[in-house]
């Protein structure tokens, strides 16, 4: 992958020929995706030609229509004079007053259909990248001079610092004083695999362990994604469009449908509260908390063809088709909010951190996950979890094999499983050589995992 080597042309690896190289998953553990064990031999995503699917759009995501007033967020307006006299300084015009325009945009709240900042604002899923629209506000948008909408679109590849998403629960600037998420979810995209805790990975190899904790989020080792309407589902979605460009396995919108689908009946939360229901540190012994939903009607507040337009005719079909699709969505949002993400996410002031547990995986005690396998060797697949969640069993690989079918016969998993019989950990291999009709070379773990496995 281009950003954990200088070079990366010469480790990219394809599966060109009768004989592709083995493509090994089990060293890094698992998130909400699957790392490959070479990770600096994926293929590079602006070859379109060597894509394993066209460049097609598999996801659009739901823009949250409370996003324009976020520029009424206390932390923005303490911090304004701030940002103006960083402008003043740098000179008006450079990147820091175009940082300050895509956060304070003082006329989204009024003008958020009409100037059709709902339309263009679009957070999209491609089998290689990740790409976004977050509209800013012109500096002679100011002064009158042409529109004020000034698109700002993004693009983030997948061979650049993508190693899993997961919804960032609380402690970012895009929420009502860093809890309530009146004006949309956040997803964080992990850029590093090579982290976790520090005594683990100095006695193994570098990457042995995975950054899953509830802090990360929040901090600077992920880049956030704001103003989501789903944000659950955009990370899960994004999830699976990484593991399949991992394994290079063909993926299409329909595929992408019925990855999504099943994740609905099977693994989200909202589905089912009580049944998948995620542990949380504290519980029964929280602090309550206010679910704002009130301040989430301000934030989505319903919005008319305004009277002025009536004037001079009838109006066009597409601006109330704008309004109309507003209004379903405001509407759609809110029904969630109400039954869900208020009254169970934000019930309590540890379930809306996300924190889990005192020590461990996303315990409030950070990077003490793990601690207990210091004598894992280089190579080795890695150790189990100390505590098992529905998230361990349900990641974007384990989905993808179930709703899809074996990855492609190049791609070769090695996962340390709970065995009810044996009341223990087992290592496993899949997919076998009989889900193919072709036979691969045996690859050179085979022989260390039945040693492991007699041990």
């Amino acid at each position: 992958m281009g950003c954990c080597i200088s070079s990366p042309h010469k480790h990219h690896q394809y599966n060109d020929g009768d004989n592709p190289p083995i493509r090994q998953f089990g060293i890094y553990r698992n998130n909400s995706n699957v790392v490959p064990d070479d990770i600096q031999g994926m293929s590079s995503t602006h070859i379109l030609g060597r894509l394993a699917c066209q460049d097609t759009l598999l996801y659009d995501a739901d823009i949250d229509q409370g996003q324009p007033f976020r520029c009424c967020r206390p932390l923005i307006c303490i911090l304004l004079p701030f940002h103006i006299l960083i402008c003043v300084l740098n000179g008006i015009r450079n990147l820091s007053f175009t940082r300050m325009a895509e956060h304070c945009t003082c006329d989204q709240w009024c003008c958020w259909v009409r100037k059709e900042y709902s339309t263009r604002t679009f957070f999209r899923i491609y089998p290689n990248r990740i790409e976004f629209n977050e509209l800013k506000v012109r500096l002679w948008g100011m002064c009158g001079c042409g529109s004020w909408t000034s698109d700002n679109i993004k693009t983030h590849p997948f061979d650049r610092g993508a190693f899993g998403f997961r919804r960032v629960s609380a402690g970012v600037k895009n929420y009502l004083c860093c809890l309530w998420p009146l004006f949309g979810g956040v997803v964080a995209r992990q850029r590093c695999q090579c982290n976790g805790p520090l005594w683990n990975r100095m006695f193994t190899d570098c990457g042995g362990w995975w950054c899953d904790e509830w802090p990360c989020g929040m901090m600077c080792c992920a880049y956030r994604y704001y103003g989501l309407g789903d944000a659950d589902e955009v990370a899960f979605a994004a999830s699976i469009a990484l593991q399949a460009y991992f394994e290079g396995r063909p993926l299409d919108k329909d595929d992408m449908e019925k990855c999504i689908e099943y994740w609905k009946q099977n693994i989200s939360e909202k589905g089912d509260p009580e049944g998948r229901r995620r542990d949380i540190c504290c519980e029964p012994f929280c602090i309550p908390l206010v679910p704002c939903i009130c301040c989430y009607y301000c934030a989505h507040r319903k919005r008319d063809v305004p009277d002025l337009y009536y004037m001079n005719g009838p109006v066009s079909e597409e601006l109330n088709h704008v309004y109309n699709e507003y209004e379903q969505l405001r509407q759609k949002q809110i029904d969630d909010y109400k039954k869900f993400d208020g009254p169970v996410r934000t019930s309590t002031v540890c379930r809306r951190c996300g924190c889990r547990r005192a020590f461990g995986r996303k315990g409030f005690i950070f990077c003490t996950e793990g601690c207990n396998h210091c004598s894992r060797k280089a190579g080795e697949p890695a150790p189990p979890f100390d505590f098992q969640d529905i998230d361990d069993d349900n990641d974007a690989a384990r989905v993808l094999l179930e709703v899809l079918g074996p990855p492609p016969k190049n791609v070769l998993y090695t996962r340390q499983e709970y065995d009810e019989e044996k009341a223990a950990f087992v290592i496993n291999q899949y997919p076998t050589h009989r889900d193919h009709d072709d036979d691969l070379p045996e690859p050179k773990r085979v022989t260390e995992v039945e040693r492991l496995q007699k041990e």
